[in-house]
């Protein structure tokens, strides 16, 4: 898996949790993240600022049940959701959703935008996507049990330890180089439940999962390291993906960005989820 290949949500479209195995699971999901941005700009006409003004609507592609990204039923929406909900509100527009769940999906929805998507200038290249300026810092973090408190990086782990990872996943791939011993899951519900249950010594993944597993088991929440931090193969910033449209585009939705970074609406959003807002690297 090469760099432009990263196993991390680009959008919504990546189920996380077992409820999801009906929408194609996991292992579709690393095949939907790698192709969901060229997936955008492959099929119907980008919208301009001028039409989606016209129009009264900014049209997001987002998964229907992968919180804490989205989900259709609404209660919560999933912080994708919330976002765009805010960003179409600075361009004094409605939202509409684009529920996806597969390449084919996301080749005839009827979306201008994207959430999540990873700053990767090749990725960019290949998908001829425009994107905005970055809003958060995310990367594969590593879970681990209250006890291990000495743990800070992934180069602390040694050989002994099993470590949870998705299978096919980028985290995988370089954990195992390393010579550490890892477990592959297809979903990161499952890597924290048996994380919390005892059955793994840590975990390889998105910070926003285990934010929100602690948001919803306060009594017994399991400990987030930021590891990717230390890891420029397993760290990035992510922004908002357009599938084009125009530069009058990019810049409302830029100025919407500075607006809603500086207000504190990002913090805001994510707290709601159990998940910190971490500001892009320069």
């Amino acid at each position: 898996m090469t760099r432009s290949r990263r196993s991390s949500p680009i959008s919504a479209a990546c189920p996380t949790h077992r409820s999801d195995r009906r929408a194609g699971g996991t292992a579709t999901c690393l095949a939907l993240i790698a192709g969901a941005v060229v997936c955008l700009t492959a099929t119907a006409s980008a919208r301009s600022l001028e039409a989606i003004t016209a129009r009264g609507v900014l049209s997001l592609c987002a998964h229907p049940n992968a919180l804490p990204f989205a989900s259709r039923r609404n209660d919560p929406p999933g912080f994708q959701i919330d976002l765009a909900r805010a960003i179409a509100q600075h361009l004094d527009v409605s939202l509409d959703v684009a529920w996806v769940v597969s390449p084919i999906q996301y080749r005839s929805a009827d979306c201008d935008i994207v959430l999540d998507t990873i700053v990767e200038p090749q990725v960019q290249a290949e998908g001829r996507i425009r994107i905005s300026r970055p809003y958060h810092r995310s990367g594969v973090a590593l879970a681990l049990p209250m006890s291990a408190a000495a743990i800070a990086s992934f180069r602390d782990l040694d050989g002994t330890r099993r470590i949870g990872v998705q299978a096919g996943s980028l985290a995988q791939m370089v954990l195992g180089q390393r010579g550490l011993k890892t477990t592959p899951y297809g979903f990161e519900d499952e890597m924290i439940a048996a994380l919390a249950a005892g059955g793994i010594d840590a975990a390889a993944v998105s910070p926003a999962s285990v934010g929100y597993f602690n948001l919803q088991h306060p009594a017994t929440p399991i400990r987030l390291v930021h590891a990717y931090e230390q890891e420029p193969q397993l760290s990035w910033n992510i922004a908002v993906g357009m599938r084009g449209g125009d530069t009058a585009l990019r810049q409302k939705i830029d100025a919407a960005i500075d607006r809603m970074l500086g207000d504190g609406t990002f913090k805001t959003v994510y707290a709601r989820y159990g998940i910190e807002h971490r500001s892009p690297a320069p």
